[in-house]
């Protein structure tokens, strides 16, 4: 069976790597959105009471939990995608359905982490167009652009300008809406203007290497590999890397929402940091920066700010793009942090409880239009730590969630530890 939600981080055994060179981040997505990656061959597999054991004889690093795709077993009971109940050095298990033959045959049986099953309708040299393939989806193009840009310098900060599209019929053509978009800078998101310091390339962009701190997009990134998650389905997915190798992480994503309208042909979230700005800016100075940080120009994980969070067009479908902000349990009321200086200890002393809530988008100052699947907000200050994965929550019976870091930085002051939880079972529709 195929399992709706999957999520990746960067130290899974065979992950692509996001270091400071170009074309890193449509390589992580061509693994973990079409793909799949870490390829191994199985040895063996047997089955006792609906649980099949893989063998591999050099070893895996799987993990549970991960989902894997397993193939090339004549009995077809052990191909498909499977999730991994049990490890050890040499072997996985996973369960299965029926009563196949035990070992296994086949001439090569392999297994590899699943993918999330997009695809790519048009491509480039680091230019992709990514597309659901869900026909329950309005299946939006996100094209993402990783490469050089002629008007760019090659050692200077590291990022995909992102754009999602109602159609493309190539890979620099849009039909249709799009977001973001200037219909007095047409290509204001696509192309890039200037030269050396003063170059301006990209309004809504998926940072992966920049300096740390007040730094520029001049500025010299370092080298080495930086942390990254992502967690989605075949409708959507959240991508949160970090920007450079000792800093917390960003908050990006593109993916459907439930709308709130009946038929709503637009109902797609596109969030990166949005900053139409010269190369040699400093980040403190970045439209909405509250610091200089890898959250700036974007706050994924604060209320009631729509820097770097668009829709293609409002609830009326009407018009040019419109941005959007989140809300949970606040819908007219202050902003809040997810997991920071919440003013709720964790655990939550009546129920000793991790506290979460949905998360609705909420259009620039009107409308809520729906909710985004699969976030939630969290009401705890700070419990847990990164990564780890809980149960049993209050008023979510049978789900599992992964709490993320994320950066979160204001008044001048960089906190670390706000957190973002992800419902890791699915399906989120």
């Amino acid at each position: 069976m195929a399992h709706p939600v999957k999520y990746f981080v960067n130290t899974m055994e065979g992950a692509p790597q996001l270091t400071n060179d170009w074309g890193c981040i449509t390589a992580l997505l061509d693994a973990v959105l079409v793909n799949g990656f870490n390829l191994k061959s199985i040895s063996g597999i047997t089955s006792a009471g609906g649980v099949a054991t893989a063998s591999i004889t050099l070893g895996h690093f799987y993990t549970v939990g991960q989902v894997l795709a397993v193939a090339g077993a004549d009995q077809a009971e052990y191909n498909g995608e499977v999730q991994v109940t049990a490890t050890t050095a040499n072997t996985f298990s996973y369960a299965i359905t029926g009563t196949p033959v035990s070992p296994a045959t086949g001439a090569s049986i392999t297994s590899k982490v699943a993918p999330l099953g997009w695809e790519i309708a048009f491509t480039g040299i680091s230019k992709r167009a990514y597309r659901s393939p869900n026909v329950l989806s309005n299946r939006p193009y996100l094209r993402v652009d990783d490469s050089l840009d002629p008007a760019y310098t090659t050692t200077y900060a590291k990022k995909a300008k992102v754009t999602m599209a109602q159609g493309m019929s190539d890979i620099d053509t849009f039909v249709g809406a799009r977001a973001p978009y200037d219909s007095a800078s047409p290509s204001k998101n696509e192309v890039g203007t200037g030269s050396g310091v003063t170059a301006m390339d990209g309004w809504y962009k998926w940072y992966y290497a920049r300096l740390m701190g007040q730094g520029t997009e001049s500025s010299l990134p370092g080298d080495g590999s930086r942390s990254w998650v992502l967690v989605g389905d075949d409708r959507g997915f959240y991508f949160m890397p970090a920007h450079n190798t000792n800093g917390s992480r960003a908050g990006y994503c593109f993916t459907d929402f439930e709308s709130f309208r009946s038929v709503d042909g637009f109902n797609t979230l596109l969030g990166a940091t949005e900053a139409y700005v010269a190369a040699n800016t400093n980040a403190s100075s970045y439209p909405g920066a509250q610091y200089a940080d890898n959250d700036i120009a974007n706050h994924f994980q604060r209320t009631h700010d729509v820097q770097g969070k668009v829709l293609m067009r409002d609830y009326l479908q009407l018009g040019d793009p419109v941005r959007a902000g989140f809300a949970s349990l606040n819908t007219n009321n202050g902003q809040t942090i997810s997991g920071l200086t919440t003013g709720v200890p964790w655990p939550n002393g009546p129920d000793y409880s991790l506290l979460l809530h949905p998360v609705y988008l909420k259009q620039e100052n009107t409308h809520v239009r729906g909710r985004v699947p699969g976030l939630f907000w969290v009401h705890n200050d700070k419990p847990l730590g990164d990564l780890n994965i809980i149960t049993g929550v209050a008023g979510y019976p049978g789900r599992t969630f992964m709490l993320v870091d994320l950066a979160y930085s204001a008044g001048g002051v960089r906190q670390v530890g706000s957190r973002v939880a992800f419902d890791i079972t699915g399906p989120w529709w």
